[in-house]
């Protein structure tokens, strides 16, 4: 992934801001001089052939890979290094890995729930009605009451 352009300072609405990022491998110089600004409400597509570093990119900025130089900032503070203010990060960013799992024995909208109820302790009612409205938002609703099992890959991909 090479270097993009960042000449502006932080406005308001930059929520998140990658200055300089880089990111080796071994030799492999994977994230080399990244500056991105995504801002609030904004839609990023990341595209590049296998091994570019796409994945990379994204797993930095929920730091679940530690950058060699550079900063990250969300909503204008740096990325936590480790403790609360990370799992709070975690919680506050989705992400959908290349190769993601939902629990077979759980149906599509006991999937989606699960997260708001274990980890943001979201009332079951309440939860509901959020994972409902999320997957009509992705085109999945009228499959809330299914397994994994009996959704395409990319059903089980919209409902990750």
């Amino acid at each position: 992934m090479s270097k993009g352009s960042q000449d502006t300072p932080r406005a308001a609405d930059d929520l998140v801001v990658l200055s300089d990022v880089n990111k080796h491998f071994g030799a492999l110089h994977v994230l080399q001089d990244i500056d991105l600004t995504i801002t609030r409400g904004e839609v990023v597509v990341v595209i590049g052939p296998s091994g570019s570093g796409k994945s990379t990119l994204c797993r930095t900025i929920n730091r679940l890979e530690s950058i060699d130089s550079g900063t990250i900032t969300i909503d204008g503070k740096p990325l936590p290094q480790e403790g609360k203010e990370l799992a709070r990060l975690r919680s506050d960013v989705g992400m959908v890995f290349q190769s993601f799992n939902l629990f077979s024995h759980k149906t599509v909208l006991e999937n989606v729930m699960l997260g708001q109820v274990k980890v943001r302790k979201t009332e079951k009612k309440a939860a509901e009605e959020k994972a409902r409205a999320l997957l009509d938002r992705v085109g999945v609703g009228t499959q809330a009451d299914k397994y994994p099992a009996q959704l395409s890959g990319g059903q089980q991909q919209r409902v990750a």
